[in-house]
């Protein structure tokens, strides 16, 4: 097997994870829920989990990484709190590459006709100098995808947080395909109200844990409450912290996993990885890029112009739907990816796919090599040539 799926889910998970998540399955104790050493273990896992994240993104109290079920949670509890009791001629704006996970909870709180999206160039970069001559109206906020799960172009989320703090608007990134692969410093980035991240895909451990970033003196309004091991005796829930966001049990073994996922990060700095995935992603295209039959989407490269980009590629095959030409490349080379929409259809609205039912994504890690590459290269050729199928 040859796995090009990395931007749906990390496959092989960090060194660590598995053995994380069976040791927390035998500890008998959970989070909050008593004073036993059960309990204080397991809160001992959750504050190591938290500190590492906060060391990784350049956060100064661990107490502002919440721990959502995931990041698509976390995002409709934020974008569900900006839009609460909007003026009616409120709007909010996004990118135009956004992933459902912010595009549908946005539609859901204000209509499709008032979520607006950012000014961008032709592979869905904003546009910057556009963007400083906008006004904003009467907006919400702003909601940007910092990396596309359909091209990997990676959004100025620093410049365009500085835009947001200009105009007095909270900025609320969707890191869930840049977390633990472009390098990053929240405390840093003006106007950053939260940062989203999924854990299963470059943070590189298990599904069910979205940690979640939110800046100081930011508390949006949870979308459920109930018992979270604190302050018991109350009928609210807390002010701020994650108590205020994290109501039932936690998913323990999740949360360890991540826990020794992030701690591989120490070896394998976010920015040696990034540079190591860059260039892949580089070697990548440009052997696809040769092939006759095959369009790589959404590249838009002017001359002399290299986008920031993850390593996803998105490819279309003219006349062969998507996911006939993935199934093709399993069959033939033993390579996984995922075809079709990818939960993202604003962003093959914008790279000119969605009418043919999007691309056929690649997203290699750094355990693919050379002749990996290459088998996948040729089987890729015979599908564009006809002789695959």
């Amino acid at each position: 097997m040859i796995y090009l799926d990395h931007a749906a889910t990390a496959h092989p998970r960090h060194p660590g994870v598995e053995e994380a998540m069976l040791g927390a399955l035998h500890l008998a104790g959970s989070v909050g829920r008593g004073a036993h050493g059960g309990a204080r273990a397991a809160s001992q896992i959750v504050a190591s989990c938290r500190q590492r994240l906060a060391d990784l993104l350049g956060v100064a109290d661990p107490q502002r990484m919440v721990l959502f079920p995931s990041s698509t949670l976390g995002l409709s509890t934020i974008i569900a709190d900006l839009c609460r009791d909007p003026q009616p001629d409120a709007i909010l704006w996004i990118g135009a590459l956004e992933h459902n996970a912010v595009w549908r909870p946005a539609v859901r709180a204000l209509g499709e006709e008032r979520v607006r999206c950012l000014p961008v160039d032709a592979a869905g970069l904003v546009d910057l100098e556009a963007l400083a001559r906008m006004d904003p109206g009467p907006a919400l906020g702003v909601v940007l995808q910092h990396a596309s799960n359909v091209t990997g172009i990676i959004q100025p989320i620093e410049e365009v947080g500085a835009w947001c703090q200009q105009h007095s608007l909270p900025l609320v990134v969707d890191g869930a395909q840049s977390a633990g692969i472009v390098p990053l410093h929240l405390g840093r980035i003006d106007g950053l109200a939260a940062f989203t991240m999924a854990g299963h895909k470059h943070l590189g451990g298990p599904p069910g844990i979205g940690p979640c970033y939110l800046a100081p003196g930011y508390e949006p309004q949870p979308l459920w409450i109930g018992g979270n091991g604190v302050d018991s005796a109350h009928p609210t829930i807390p002010a701020s912290g994650p108590g205020r966001y994290e109501s039932g049990t936690p998913n323990l073994p999740g949360i360890a996993g991540l826990d020794a996922a992030l701690n591989s990060f120490e070896e394998h700095p976010v920015a040696v990885r990034f540079e190591q995935l860059s260039q892949l992603r580089e070697v990548w295209r440009q052997a696809i890029a040769d092939l006759d039959g095959v369009e790589l989407r959404g590249e838009s490269r002017g001359e002399g112009r290299t986008d920031a980009r993850t390593p996803v590629l998105a490819l279309d095959f003219p006349g062969l739907p998507p996911e006939q030409a993935a199934a093709i490349l399993e069959v033939s080379s033993g390579a996984r990816c995922r075809a079709g929409l990818q939960c993202a259809p604003l962003a093959h609205r914008h790279i000119g796919t969605l009418d043919v039912g999007g691309t056929m994504r690649i997203a290699p890690g750094l355990e693919s090599d050379e002749q990996q590459r290459d088998q996948v290269v040729e089987a890729l050729r015979q599908i564009a040539s006809g002789s695959g199928g």
